[in-house]
């Protein structure tokens, strides 16, 4: 059904999200919500997500995300009572979603309160054959270190002891704390914590994400009436267009994305462990493969300006076959150089069938009356030197709203 114009009103709700730049995430700090079970790179606010939600749609109608990411908008559409689709081509993105938007029953988070328990007397022990196998496909690179190693085999160790007490909904959850708690422990630290204080702090994610993921389970249930979840395509596009969970819901009402920024470093899918060097752990600890590089995750944002927009032009064209005329595509962009790749943007959306829509209740101060935002937050400048580059160095976002013609 949707929504054939949204009120002034909800377009003032969304303007407002937008421009807020609190945190999305505190990290090891606070569990406020399944959105903060892991810190994704670059992802748009929860506000912001459930704004444009209601801005566009009404409940019970369907929102797309094809560069789903972290699950945002799978989050926000679960909440909000719309049904989703959402797609990315990386699999750690596709287990978080999964994990974050899953409805655990009692006795999945029973299990997991039990593996809580056990993690005070956790003990390190020598790895096994399986852990061996990931270690030789190259899963553990960084985090070998002298500092890292006995981080490293207290999570082989979790990841072995869970599977002993949960079954498959809760050792999900159990891997997503894994995950968020050695992103805590690893990732852009130079201080990596004793064992003493990783257990601590594991013990403390898991019994905070399952009382999270209960509550979550509640509002779900209390929205819909029945569980309800999204669906998860593990592809991306052109490719993911063709999978029957897009083609069966048929057009959606809104389109809610943000795809891969050209010219803009996000580094999707390794952890950075002391002096930045990358680490594939987190596709260990979820139990998924990679084998990728940067480029395969963002179109080649860094690497080619000409074949990012090459891609992104058979992405859209690709997102113009699930859409209709009366379908809203909300995307945040961020360009590291607005002059040039703002122009090529909308040309590969106009080249491929989508007419720019603005709302004067949108607009900031700027001359092309569109809604942008500048997330200083954000770890896109990691050339910067110091918090006065950090500053130049940040790019901006915009919203760009399109309908197709």
């Amino acid at each position: 059904m949707g929504i054939t114009q949204p009120s002034h009103q909800l377009l003032d709700a969304l303007r407002t999200a937008t421009l807020d730049t609190a945190y999305v995430s505190l990290g090891g700090r606070r569990t406020a919500s399944v959105h903060e079970f892991y810190r994704y790179p670059a992802r748009f606010s929860p506000g912001f997500a459930a704004a444009a939600i209601e801005a566009f749609t009404v409940p019970g109608d369907t929102v797309i995300d094809p560069f789903g990411g972290g699950g945002t908008t799978a989050i926000e559409a679960q909440r909000h009572g719309r049904h989703c689709v959402t797609a990315d081509i990386n699999s750690l993105a596709t287990f978080l979603t999964t994990a974050k938007t899953s409805l655990y029953s009692d006795s999945s988070l029973a299990e997991v309160d039990a593996f809580a328990e056990t993690v005070p007397s956790l003990r390190l022990k020598a790895i096994d054959q399986n852990d061996a196998d990931w270690r030789a496909a190259g899963y553990w690179r960084n985090i070998e270190s002298p500092e890292t190693w006995r981080v490293r085999n207290f999570l082989a160790n979790a990841l072995r002891a869970s599977a002993d007490i949960c079954s498959n909904d809760s050792e999900m959850l159990t891997r997503c704390a894994l995950l968020r708690t050695g992103q805590w422990a690893l990732d852009m630290r130079e201080s990596i914590p004793t064992v003493g204080e990783f257990r601590e702090q594991l013990c403390q994610d898991l019994l905070s994400m399952a009382e999270v993921a209960r509550l979550h389970r509640i509002h779900v249930l209390e929205t819909w009436g029945q569980p309800m979840r999204p669906s998860v395509v593990e592809s991306g596009l052109p490719e993911s267009a063709s999978d029957p969970a897009f083609r069966e819901v048929g057009p959606p009402a809104l389109v809610l994305t943000s795809p891969p920024y050209p010219g803009v470093y996000v580094n999707y899918h390794r952890w950075k462990v002391r002096g930045r060097r990358e680490s594939p752990a987190p596709y260990w600890l979820a139990n998924r493969l990679d084998g990728h590089g940067l480029s395969h995750y963002t179109m080649s944002a860094r690497n080619s300006i000409d074949l990012y927009f090459d891609k992104l032009d058979a992405a859209m064209n690709a997102l113009a076959t699930l859409v209709s005329p009366d379908t809203w595509l909300v995307q945040v962009v961020g360009f590291s150089d607005v002059h040039s790749h703002l122009s090529r943007y909308l040309n590969v959306m106009e080249s491929a069938g989508f007419i720019e829509a603005r709302f004067g209740e949108l607009a900031v101060d700027a001359p092309d009356g569109r809604l942008w935002r500048r997330v200083p937050s954000r770890r896109w400048w990691v050339s910067a030197k110091d918090m006065e580059g950090v500053a130049r160095n940040t790019s901006r976002e915009v919203v760009l709203i399109h309908k197709l013609r």
